[in-house]
C-alpha cells in the first residue's frame, strides 16, 4: 500500500514537548502523529526500531529502541503517554536522548550495522536550556536531528537544533491541529525511494539497493551477463 514504507531500518527517537503550553488537546494530536508515523514505517526486529522521549522541564523516556517490536504494542505504548506539565528543557531531552536512548543497551543498532539514527524534535515553546552544543555534540555522534516547531516554536533554536541542509529539516506548522500533514513529508524523508515500484527491467527479481536495484534470478535460473536476464542452470 502506499502508505507502507519500504524504509531503510532506522533507529527513530522521538522528543516531544509536553510543557504546561501544550495543552492536553494538542498533546493529543502530538500523539496521533507518532502514531501515524509508526504507521508508515516498516517496524521490525531487523527493521525500524522507534523510542520516545518525553519532556519538560524533566526528562522522561517513555520507550527504548528495544521495547516494541511490532506495530500494534508500540501503538498502544503511545497511547498511555500523559504530559509532563512545566518548563521546557529541551538541551536536556536531546542529551538524555543521545546518552540514554540512542545506545545499544537500549536497543539502537551498533555503528558497524549503518542504520541511520534519526532524532525528531517536536516542539512548541522555546527552550529554557542551551541546545546549541548539545544538538551538535548529537549531530557529531552520528545523530541526524529533525526539528519540528508548531505555533510558537522559537525559530532560532530550531535551527541550531537540526541537521543540514536546514530547509530539510526543519518544519514549522502553525498549530497542532495539521501536525498530521508532516506525515506524508517524513514518508517521503525517512522511507528512501523504491527504485524496483519505480520500474525495472529484472527478468524475474528486482532488489531495491539503496538509491538502485540490481536483479536476481529465481532458484534454478543464473543471472546472465547482462545482469537483467535469466537462463536455466
Amino acid at each position: 500500500t502506499d502508505s507502507q514504507c519500504r524504509s531503510r531500518p532506522l533507529d527513530l527517537v522521538f522528543i516531544i514537548d509536553s510543557s504546561r503550553s501544550v495543552r492536553p488537546g494538542e498533546f493529543e494530536k502530538v500523539k496521533i502523529f507518532l502514531a501515524d508515523m509508526v504507521d508508515t514505517l516498516d517496524v521490525g526486529a531487523d527493521a525500524t526500531h522507534v523510542a520516545v522521549v518525553n519532556y519538560a522541564s524533566t526528562v522522561k523516556i517513555e520507550f527504548l529502541l528495544k521495547d516494541h517490536l511490532n506495530k500494534p504494542n508500540m501503538k498502544q505504548a503511545i497511547t498511555r503517554i500523559e504530559p509532563l506539565a512545566a518548563g521546557t528543557m529541551t538541551g536536556l531531552a536531546i542529551k538524555t536522548a543521545m546518552n540514554e536512548a540512542f545506545t545499544e543497551q537500549s536497543g539502537a543498532r551498533p555503528r558497524s550495522r549503518k542504520i541511520s539514527k534519526v532524532a525528531i524534535i517536536v516542539t512548541d515553546g522555546r527552550p529554557q536550556d542551551q541546545v546549541e552544543e548539545v544538538s551538535a555534540a548529537a549531530r557529531a555522534s552520528g545523530i541526524e536531528i529533525y526539528a519540528v516547531g508548531v505555533d510558537r516554536a522559537d525559530m532560532g533554536s530550531l535551527q541550531q537544533m537540526a541537521s543540514v541542509p536546514l530547509e530539510d529539516h526543519v518544519f514549522y506548522v502553525e498549530t497542532y491541529g495539521v501536525i498530521e500533514k508532516l506525515t506524508s513529508k517524513f514518508r517521503e524523508t525517512l522511507c528512501g525511494v523504491d527504485p524496483c515500484a519505480m520500474g525495472h527491467d529484472c527478468d524475474h527479481i528486482c532488489v531495491n539497493s539503496n538509491a538502485s536495484y540490481y536483479c536476481k534470478c529465481r532458484s534454478g535460473y543464473v543471472l546472465n551477463t547482462d545482469k537483467k536476464t535469466c537462463s536455466m542452470k
